[in-house]
């Protein structure tokens, strides 16, 4: 009984985003020499996280949702292609430091976890995973080129490599997964319990990695440029949930909310895999590791926004 306990414990701490993340983060800093060894191994788990996803993509539903191919071309091409070019060239007359960095996450697919945010905050699961899906299918053709044609003038971009490397830990996940799903359903579904579990683990390990690769920029930035990058993230988020939201303003309340949350709720694990592999310099991947914290934090503002003071009226 203890046992059996004990095992739902940790189940319960290893399936928490927020302890997963601060732990992974703390022990990257704080440690990092004793962790850098992991950096190697982010691609293998990233294709992993990408494979256990798609196990639980049910492709009947998602082509279903094509019969709206209005909704799915409108917001896909806001993600993936004008609001990185927009971001980008934004920041760039803004606050140069920062444009790569915003430009990466921008051109990034929905989260993983877009489907349960778009829960709690009273959108449609189904319609997240839709997007989730179809971005992260597509991102590995998108991603450089768009960062060819934004950023091509001033960073060296190798977009075929890009497109590789990203193909290699999302386009293969994919396809032996739904090989899987085809040969063996019951024994996938034995093993499903243990999908969430296992996720979180690997993305914590490879967020922990990242950070212990970054840890002497971060503690000699503490001062300023830490401070400037948070501001900076924390208006490019609160603007993409406004814009996102009127962003598909003849769809009802609960379409508009989903379309916020896969808009803003980008998969910046993915973004810290391509700027660690790609563009190895602190000024770009942290800001893209202190997006976790805007990322984490805003969601209770926005729920309570959407829920408690009806700021986005219901239609």
């Amino acid at each position: 009984m203890v046992s059996m306990r004990l095992l739902q414990t940790v189940k319960k701490i290893l399936e928490s985003y927020s302890i997963v993340i601060t732990t992974s983060l703390l022990l990257g800093m704080f440690f990092s020499s004793s962790i850098a060894f992991l950096a190697p191994y982010s691609t293998p788990a990233l294709s992993v996280i990408f494979f256990i996803i798609a196990l639980q993509v049910d492709l009947k539903q998602i082509i279903e949702y094509f019969k709206d191919f209005r909704l799915i071309a409108i917001v896909t091409s806001l993600m993936l292609i004008v609001f990185p070019f927009v971001i980008y060239y934004l920041t760039n007359w803004l606050y140069p430091d920062l444009a790569l960095a915003f430009l990466i996450l921008a051109a990034m697919p929905t989260a993983m976890a877009a489907a349960l945010v778009a829960g709690v905050i009273g959108g449609r699961p189904s319609l997240a995973l839709v997007f989730t899906v179809v971005t992260s299918l597509l991102a590995p053709v998108t991603v450089p080129l768009v960062i060819q044609f934004a950023a091509g003038t001033t960073v060296a971009v190798n977009s075929i490599d890009i497109f590789l490397s990203l193909g290699k830990v999302i386009f293969i996940p994919f396809i032996v997964a739904e090989i899987l799903k085809w040969l063996w359903p019951k024994a996938v579904g034995i093993i499903e319990p243990s999908f969430k579990s296992v996720s979180m683990v690997l993305l914590g390990l490879i967020f922990m990695s990242t950070v212990a690769l970054q840890a002497d920029a971060i503690f000699s930035d503490l001062s300023g440029g830490i401070l400037v990058y948070l501001v900076g993230l924390f208006i490019l988020f609160i603007g993409l949930h406004l814009i996102g939201y009127f962003a598909v303003f003849w769809r009802d309340q609960r379409d508009r909310l989903t379309v916020t949350v896969c808009l803003t709720y980008m998969n910046f694990i993915l973004a810290l895999y391509l700027a660690q592999n790609f563009f190895n310099q602190p000024n770009i991947v942290v800001p893209i590791i202190l997006t976790v914290l805007p990322w984490s934090i805003l969601v209770i503002p926005f729920k309570f926004l959407v829920k408690k003071l009806n700021f986005f009226p219901v239609q």
